[in-house]
C-alpha cells in the first residue's frame, strides 16, 4: 500500500518546555526539540505506523527547507517536495509545567504560478502509485483557494480515496470536489457554520449540514472525546482511551494518517477511524509532535457506539 501527503506549507517544528510563560518577561527554555512538521507530515508519520510507503509532497525552500528535506529522508518517507525560493517556516510550540500549549506560527514562503505548476504536475506523478491522498493543512501565500479542491477531483479521476484536513476558504473550496473524507475539528467546524458546537448533537447537525456539500464522510475530532463520523447511511462516536496527555499538537494529524491509511488497505470507515482514534491517543501521550509509542497504542482500546442510521 501506498499513500501521498501533501503538506504545502512545510515547517520546522520547535518545541520549548518551560516552567511557565509571562508576557513581556525572559523565557527561559528548559529543552528544545526541533522536528519536520506540518500537519501533512505529521499524517505521513501516523501513516509510517500502519506500515504504509508514504511520499510526501508540497513547498519547501531555504535552511529550513534543507533541514526538513533531512527530516524526511532520515524518517523514511518519500521526498517530493518542490524547491521554491524563500525560507520555510518555523513553528515554535511552548510547553510549561502544567502542560499548557502555547503556539507561534509563522505564514511561510510565497510561492509563484509556476511553482505551482511544478506542484500539480508532481502530485500528477505521485498520484499514479498511490492507494489514497491525505491533503493536509494551511497553503503558503500564493496558493489559491482552490488549489486544494483542483487536488481532489485529480485524485478521483483516479480512483484514489482522498481525505482533507483544512479549514477556512481552502475547505469551502474543496467541498463541492466530493473529497472521500473531510476531518474538521470542533472549532474549525464551528467556525465554518458560523455557530458554537457545544453538545454532539449539535456536531452532528452540523456534521450533516457539512457532509450535504459534497464530501461522503465528515469526521469530525474532538480531542480527548475521541471521534465523530457521518456518512451516508451512518454516524459513528468513537470514544478515545484515557492517556496521559503529554503533547496534544498534531494528535488530529495522526488521525488523519492512519484514517487514509485504512482506506488505502480497503477497511471501513468504522474500522479505519477506530485504529485512527487509538493511535491519536497514543501520540498525545507522547512528547515529539506527531510521535507515538506503538507499545503503548497496542494496549489501548477504544468503543465505538452507532448514533443512528440516516433515512
Amino acid at each position: 500500500m501506498a499513500l501521498v501527503c501533501v503538506n504545502l506549507n512545510a515547517a520546522i517544528d520547535k518545541r520549548y518546555d518551560v516552567a511557565s510563560v509571562t508576557l513581556g518577561g525572559v523565557q527561559r527554555v528548559e529543552r528544545v526539540q526541533a522536528s519536520a512538521g506540518g500537519k501533512g507530515l505529521n499524517a505521513a508519520r501516523g501513516a509510517l505506523h500502519c506500515g504504509q510507503a508514504v511520499t510526501v509532497t508540497g513547498f519547501v525552500g531555504g535552511f529550513a527547507g534543507q533541514f526538513i528535506a533531512a527530516e524526511v529522508e532520515r524518517a523514511g518517507i518519500g521526498d517530493a517536495f518542490v524547491r521554491v525560493r524563500g525560507e520555510s517556516r518555523t513553528c515554535i510550540n511552548v510547553i510549561d509545567a502544567e502542560g499548557g500549549s502555547t503556539e507561534f506560527l509563522e505564514p511561510g514562503v510565497r510561492v509563484t504560478a509556476a511553482d505551482l505548476d511544478t506542484l500539480r504536475r508532481r502530485f500528477r506523478e505521485v498520484l499514479a502509485g498511490a492507494d489514497a491522498v491525505a491533503i493536509s493543512g494551511s497553503s503558503p501565500q500564493g496558493c489559491p483557494d482552490e488549489l486544494y479542491a483542483e487536488l481532489v477531483l485529480a485524485a478521483r479521476a483516479a480512483r484514489v480515496p482522498v481525505v482533507v484536513d483544512t479549514s477556512g476558504r481552502s475547505l469551502a473550496a474543496a467541498l463541492p470536489a466530493a473529497p472521500t473524507v473531510v476531518k474538521p475539528n470542533r472549532d474549525e467546524l464551528a467556525a465554518h457554520h458560523g455557530r458554537p458546537l457545544g453538545t454532539l448533537d449539535d456536531v452532528v447537525a452540523a456534521a450533516d449540514a457539512l457532509r450535504a456539500a459534497g464530501p461522503e464522510w465528515v469526521v469530525v475530532s474532538l480531542g480527548a472525546d475521541g471521534a465523530l463520523a457521518v456518512g451516508p447511511k451512518q454516524r459513528l462516536h468513537v470514544a478515545a482511551p484515557r492517556v496521559d496527555v503529554r503533547n496534544p499538537v498534531g494528535c488530529g494529524d495522526v488521525l488523519v494518517g492512519v484514517l487514509a491509511s485504512g482506506l488505502a488497505e480497503g477497511w471501513g470507515l468504522d474500522s479505519a477511524l477506530a485504529r485512527a482514534v487509538r493511535l491519536s491517543a497514543a501520540s498525545a501521550a507522547h512528547p515529539g509532535t506527531g510521535e507515538l509509542d506503538p507499545d503503548l497504542a497496542a494496549q489501548l482500546s477504544v468503543t465505538t457506539t452507532s448514533l443512528g442510521r440516516k433515512s
